[in-house]
């Protein structure tokens, strides 16, 4: 393991946190990849750190969001619904479920693959209030993060004599292209 590896000075936890902050508010590749590539490169540590910093982003992103939505609903809607992979029947469903309980709906949202920016765009038209949105943020965010670095961290762990760094990086790499090509043609948007 890298000696900064676990460390808040590692140029690399940062990038997870403003990928954290990009992702909740517009960008469309999730932080599980940059959260995976720290845990296979760096370890452990250094992954739930980015995991931390990643949801610590997201409450970020959130919160953008969130008081975007608040000044200007319809042009923060549409902006959400024009990111790839998310359609207007899938903001139509957060927004049903968001009606028997917001908090449950956006904690349900990773297992539906409806994407954490379209809760907190739909938060202000359900009476979430700004501090409350971004305190969800890490239980909403934080537990598939910290998955994410503790599976490719093992995997790391279990192929690091196996195949070079060099591979590991490729079959890393290819695994994430292909999830996105299946993601993004079985989720238009």
């Amino acid at each position: 393991m890298a000696p900064n590896a676990g460390k808040l000075t590692n140029p690399w936890s940062w990038a997870a946190l403003l990928w954290g902050a990009a992702e909740g508010f517009l960008f469309f590749i999730v932080p599980d990849v940059i959260i995976g590539l720290i845990a296979l490169r760096k370890g452990l540590r250094a992954g739930v750190i980015a995991a931390l910093l990643a949801a610590t982003g997201a409450a970020i992103g959130g919160g953008a969001m969130h008081l975007w939505a608040q000044a200007r609903p319809v042009q923060a809607r549409a902006a959400v619904a024009a990111v790839p992979a998310v359609s207007d029947a899938m903001i139509a469903r957060a927004e049903r479920e968001m009606a028997s309980g917001w908090l449950g709906a956006a904690l349900k949202g990773p297992l539906t693959s409806t994407p954490y920016k379209v809760y907190a765009a739909l938060a202000p038209a359900h009476g979430v209030s700004l501090p409350a949105w971004v305190a969800a943020a890490w239980p909403v965010r934080l537990p598939r993060f910290l998955l994410a670095a503790v599976a490719t961290a093992l995997i790391g762990g279990l192929l690091r004599h196996r195949i070079s760094p060099r591979i590991g990086l490729a079959v890393f790499t290819l695994g994430w292209i292909m999830f996105y090509g299946w993601f993004w043609l079985s989720h238009p948007g």
